[in-house]
Order: C-alpha cells, then structure tokens, then sequence
C-alpha cells in the first residue's frame, strides 16, 4: 500500500504565488485560463468576435491548459504507479448532488461549465485570472470579482444541498 502524501495548503498556495510572479516576470503577461477557450473557438469558429487579436494571438494559452491536464495525469502516475484507475467521481458533496448516470454527470457538468464561460467572459476573467492575478497586482476590480465568486459559490452549495437537493 503507498503512502498518501498530502502538502500543506500554504505551500501550495505559495508556489502558484511564486510560479504567477515568476511567470508575470519573465513574460509580461497575466497567469488564466479562460481567454484559452477564446483562442479554442478563435480557432474553430467564423465569429469576428473570436477574431480579435486578443484571441488569434495568444495560443500559449492553450499549451499552458493542455499542461495543467496532462500535468495532473503525469503527476497521478508517478504518485501511484501501476495501481491508476480512472475514478469520475469528484467526492461525497458532489456524488449527492450530480447525477449517478455518467452520461447524464458529463451533460450537467458540461452544462456547468458552458455557464461558468459565459460568467468568465462577464467577469472579464476567470477566478484564476482575476483571484490569483488580479488581487496581487491590487487590482480593485479582480479584488471585488473574486470575492463574489467565493460568495457565488457559497451560495450555490448551500441553496442545491438545503433547498433543492435536502
């Protein structure tokens, strides 16, 4: 049996901090990954809206959120060699509220996604972007953004597990 190594959260934290200043050091650009899915679609779609040069110029992007997936894959491996099973659940909170069926689990989740996108793109950001960009670099905007996504999400959870799902 291995050994489950679990890092301490600020440790955590502080390597995004210093991987974000770091990053924002050496290339002049902000950490996020929303406007990644803006060079997606810039890619696939005839929308002059996706053809603005803040989406056709940018594709590091896309490596950057192809990284984050297969990094996590790699790093899944390595921790548990031989023994890696795929597992589609995502802990006891969200295996009471989503559906059992995985086909119905991909359409809800991706449903959740699309609109997460959509407020993304109203935030002019993702929480990534503006959380752990914006709020360091003092921007007021990112500052009030990000507070109202943990607030956002505070009060999803509690309305789908006290009212919709109790």
């Amino acid at each position: 049996m291995h050994a489950v190594v679990i890092w301490p959260s600020w440790l955590a934290g502080a390597g995004i901090g210093v991987l974000m200043v770091a990053f924002y050091w050496i290339t002049g650009k902000q950490l996020g990954v929303s406007r990644a899915y803006g060079n997606l679609l810039s890619s696939v779609s005839k929308l002059d809206f996706f053809r603005q040069a803040d989406y056709t110029h940018n594709h590091w992007r896309l490596w950057f959120v192809l990284g984050i997936v297969l990094g996590g894959f790699l790093a899944a491996m390595i921790a548990h060699p031989g023994v890696y099973v795929p597992d589609f659940t995502m802990g006891k909170a969200y295996d009471a509220i989503l559906p059992a069926d995985l086909s119905w689990r991909i359409v809800v989740l991706f449903c959740g996604g699309l609109i997460m996108g959509i407020g993304a793109r109203i935030a002019g950001g993702c929480t990534s972007g503006h959380v752990i960009t914006g709020i360091p670099m003092m921007n007021l905007g990112s500052v009030l953004a990000g507070l109202l996504f943990f607030v956002g999400g505070i009060v999803t959870m509690q309305l789908i597990t006290r009212v919709i799902l109790p």
